[in-house]
């Protein structure tokens, strides 16, 4: 399944030795093991050879940052000339394009997943973090003083696919010193 502002780029067939695909944005797979046909997902950064499994990827453009969460199975997440990391059920690779660091972590898998049972979840991110996501999921244009944002961190939990302005509504709350109003497709955040 595919989440809001991605493209999977495939061939009609697929022919020659692998099952390659190419991600912008974020997916969930279920690969079926074949062994003479391994199932590759390429991203500008890295790819990842699935071994008969279910993962999730996140490669947005505007994201520094890329995400392998492997739910099931076993893959292989290969990066530019940086070498290869065989990932374990539960385990998450960031990798971060501009300083090519990866880091491994043990997300909530129910987190990792939301997004397909239409659930919307942050982790402790930033009004800023949480306003590209908005823009990805609502296809909505947000106009804000970057410098009026404070850095801190929240965490929140939608269920339902909830319209943005309820989204807001909470999130302006929870900040305290913010208000919002939505017009068409744009929404302006402003300081009390």
């Amino acid at each position: 399944s595919m989440n809001s502002r991605s493209m999977l780029l495939y061939p009609e067939q697929f022919t020659g030795k692998y099952r390659s695909v190419f991600l912008i944005g974020e997916a969930n797979f279920k690969v079926k093991a074949n062994k003479n046909k391994p199932f590759i997902v390429k991203t500008n950064d890295f790819q990842i050879t699935a071994l008969g499994t279910e993962f999730n990827v996140s490669a947005y453009t505007e994201d520094n940052n890329v995400f392998t969460t492997l739910i099931t199975g076993s893959v292989l997440v290969e990066f530019d000339d940086l070498g290869k990391k065989l990932l374990k059920p539960n385990e998450q690779l960031v990798y971060n394009r501009k300083s090519r660091q990866d880091t491994l972590t043990y997300p909530d898998m129910k987190d990792v997943t939301a997004w397909q049972k239409g659930e919307l979840v942050f982790n402790r991110k930033t009004i800023t973090e949480i306003i590209t996501i908005l823009e990805r999921k609502y296809d909505c244009k947000f106009f804000y003083n970057q410098h009026s944002l404070k850095n801190d961190r929240y965490s929140f939990r939608f269920k339902d696919n909830p319209p943005l302005s309820e989204v807001m509504d909470v999130i302006v709350d929870v900040a305290g010193d913010l208000c919002f109003k939505i017009e068409h497709d744009k929404c302006y955040i402003m300081q009390k």
